[in-house]
């Protein structure tokens, strides 16, 4: 096999691009490999496809920074004020922009897919090509978010982009979903605002003492909904979701449900929660709670959430949320 062969960037456009388990076993020992740079202050500065090598057997190897060329369209964006941003941040963001391109085959500049193109995977490259440096994970992050479905095997491209399942399987795959912390969970999409609206996904409680069979009643439009109704609606979807996500997501409005595509991570990531508040707006068809809840093991916060909520069909379902962190 030649070196030309054997660049990743070549084994994408022949071969096809690959799904995000076989994306992380492939990976996972380049993430290592910076993880482990990074870890003794050092930097690659050179990340890309074309600086990874893949040999006969499937395994990936990233080229040392002496041989590999940096390429223009795998250097992140200056950060605001021209401010350098820290070279390994400068990594974390190459090597997310690598995943993006394996499992999409689309390279940084061009038109980025929704995150769901790349599986699992799109919660963490979200976060690795974040504008702001500060608020990228660590390549050790990374690498620990990889591992649970990176155990060594041959992977086996395919040719084409599928909409693979948002749903984390495994506590290892959440575990490291909660080492990224509140941010994923409340992803603003880029928005500068800390207080905008959730779009992926609905937060809310687990909770221990509502039978998972009880839904959220359907409200005859011809009554008005008291605020009595709205707090009984947001318990109920509480229980509901919390022990069956897929039920859940069925009372968002088919509109919110396309903006919400890590809906069911996000609440596979939530353990342990304690409402704490719940009030209601029956003018405006909004509830709120306040609840403390831990990230599978990894810290405990407090958020603030609303539901705005819509009646269709004589029943109420959520239209959007917003969330705080307290």
């Amino acid at each position: 096999m030649s070196e030309y062969d054997a660049r990743l960037t070549d084994r994408v456009r022949t071969r096809g691009v690959l799904g995000p388990d076989d994306a992380a076993r492939l990976l996972l020992p380049v993430a290592d490999s910076l993880a482990s740079v990074h870890g003794v202050a050092g930097a690659h500065g050179a990340v890309s496809p074309d600086a990874v090598l893949v040999d006969a057997s499937g395994r990936a190897t990233l080229v040392d920074s002496t041989r590999a060329v940096p390429l223009a369209a795998y250097a992140p964006p200056d950060p605001s004020q021209g401010l350098r941003a820290h070279p390994a941040a400068d990594d974390v963001w190459a090597f997310g922009a690598v995943l993006r391109f394996v499992t999409t085959g689309e390279a940084p500049g061009q038109p980025a897919p929704p995150a769901r193109d790349s599986g699992w995977l799109g919660p963490i490259i979200e976060l690795a090509l974040h504008p702001s440096p500060r608020e990228r994970p660590t390549m050790a992050d990374v690498a620990d978010y990889l591992r649970p479905r990176g155990a060594a095997a041959p992977v086996a491209p395919r040719r084409s982009v599928s909409g693979s399942t948002m749903a984390l399987v495994g506590g290892g795959v959440i575990a490291a979903l909660a080492l990224l912390g509140a941010f994923l969970l409340f992803s603003d999409q880029g928005d500068d605002e800390p207080d905008t609206a959730a779009d992926d996904a609905v937060s809310a409680p687990r909770s221990t003492t509502q039978d998972p069979d009880d839904r959220p009643t359907a409200t005859a439009s011809a009554q008005p909904v008291d605020g009595d109704e709205l707090e009984d609606f947001a318990r109920d979807y509480i229980a509901t979701a919390s022990r069956d996500p897929d039920r859940g997501f069925q009372l968002l409005t088919r509109e919110y449900q396309e903006q919400s595509p890590r809906y069911r991570e996000v609440w596979s990531a939530i353990e342990d929660p304690e409402v704490l508040s719940v009030t209601s707006d029956a003018a405006t068809l909004s509830v709120s709670y306040v609840y403390r809840y831990r990230l599978s093991g990894n810290g405990v916060r407090t958020e603030d959430v609303t539901l705005r909520l819509v009646e269709q069909d004589g029943q109420l379902l959520i239209a959007g949320a917003s969330a705080r962190q307290l």
